[in-house]
């Protein structure tokens, strides 16, 4: 993931996240702009609701029955489109307790619900129907959401403890997690809204994927989590692509400090796949340094990193060959470094292929995890720290 990529998502997240405040407060001045329409109507009733026998009048009971469902109805914060929002009122704690409405008041509203209604029970309903109105008008002004309303999670570390799970063959479960990485960016280079269902659709078969392969299945629950702010995408939000791409881009990120983590867990499987080594004496190729240690030297892996740092050449990637030369050269004569030669040749080995072939998820998966081997073995080879500093811009490039 590029530099700053995180910060960008949780920037749309943020700037997403005050237009539907926005918008809500819309909704709610709406709702008090409603509540006082209803007291406006509320005085003629109180002046020519009865008629001269004291009895209310048709078309004004019609008219409270009316404004008593209203009231009735609005004993919790208005239903809003989906949107899980809560607020506070004066400082309360968020909730919706600012809302209740004693049962007392219930029963006097419901009065003039019944068939026959008295001029009492008209008055009594009038009045409690206006008190009502007065407040909610009131409240609706001073109603503060809590924001924030949409997801922001915060930057996610995946657990570093876990193993392979039975019958899970390492260097194949990280080429799997490289092609979903490669998917992934896929889409983010998308455009369009029929991209919204293919990102969530990326996200559970990823998080299946993480399931499967990993003992530790809060591996595959902060995945999840990271990206729980799609359920969003289904409101009226202004931007669903913009927001939907936010969230991928934080699951990506996710994704990615995994697969650094999988050499991790790959060891504490015990699993090793390692070429079978072949071994040598002298001089090889065109590298022409003497092996330190001929019994854990591996020719043919030499000559096939020789072909292909000959075809980096010819390509033009010439700083690339030559940091490729530089890490044999370094493996091949540190001392401290002769019982894991051969080991470390494959490793180089891999990560000139990817270098050769960018564009196959596969060999780039396993190129992430030579190199994390290689980085792992300078702690104990000032000679290969030498060249990996050296080279630090170029071969952080190829991935």
């Amino acid at each position: 993931m590029e530099a700053g990529a995180g910060e960008a998502a949780r920037w749309i997240i943020e700037q997403e996240d005050e237009l539907v405040c926005q918008w809500l407060y819309g909704v709610l001045a709406d709702c008090g702009s409603e509540a006082r329409e209803i007291l406006d109507a509320l005085g003629p009733l109180r002046e020519n609701g009865t008629d001269f026998l004291g009895q209310p009048r048709p078309e004004a009971l019609n008219a409270l029955r009316h404004v008593c469902r209203w009231a009735l109805d609005s004993r919790f914060l208005p239903y809003i489109a989906f949107v899980p929002y809560t607020c506070t009122f004066r400082g309360s704690p968020p909730g919706q307790a600012f809302f209740v409405m004693s049962s007392l008041d219930q029963q006097r509203l419901q009065q003039v619900l019944e068939p026959t209604v008295s001029r009492r029970d008209f008055e009594i309903a009038l009045t409690t129907a206006r008190f009502r109105a007065v407040w909610l008008a009131q409240a609706y002004s001073e109603l503060r959401i809590v924001r924030p309303v949409l997801d922001a999670p915060v930057e996610r570390d995946p657990p570093r403890h876990g193993r392979l799970r039975d019958g899970i063959v390492g260097r194949a479960f990280c080429e799997e997690i490289a092609e979903r990485l490669m998917a992934g960016q896929a889409l983010r280079r998308a455009a369009g809204e029929q991209t919204v269902p293919a990102i969530r659709a990326w996200v559970t078969a990823t998080a299946a994927v993480l399931d499967r392969g990993l003992t530790n299945d809060d591996i595959g629950e902060g995945l999840r989590l990271v990206t729980q702010g799609l359920r969003f995408c289904d409101w009226t939000v202004p931007h669903p692509v913009a927001l939907a791409g936010a969230y991928l881009t934080l699951g990506l990120d996710y994704l990615e400090k995994v697969e650094k983590q999988m050499p991790d867990h790959i060891e504490a499987s015990g699993q090793g796949s390692q070429r079978a080594p072949v071994i040598i004496n002298g001089n090889v190729g065109a590298f022409n340094s003497k092996v330190t240690n001929s019994s854990f030297a591996v020719a043919e892996t030499i000559r096939g990193i020789e072909i292909t740092v000959g075809a980096l050449d010819r390509d033009g990637q010439s700083d690339t060959a030559t940091a490729l030369r530089d890490l044999i050269h370094a493996i091949q004569q540190d001392p401290a470094l002769a019982d894991h030669r051969a080991q470390l040749l494959d490793h180089v080995a891999d990560v000139a292929e990817a270098a050769a072939e960018p564009d196959r998820p596969r060999a780039l998966s396993r190129a992430r995890l030579a190199m994390a081997a290689i980085t792992g073995a300078a702690g104990a080879s000032a000679q290969l720290a030498q060249a990996l500093t050296t080279w630090q811009d170029t071969l952080g490039r190829l991935f």
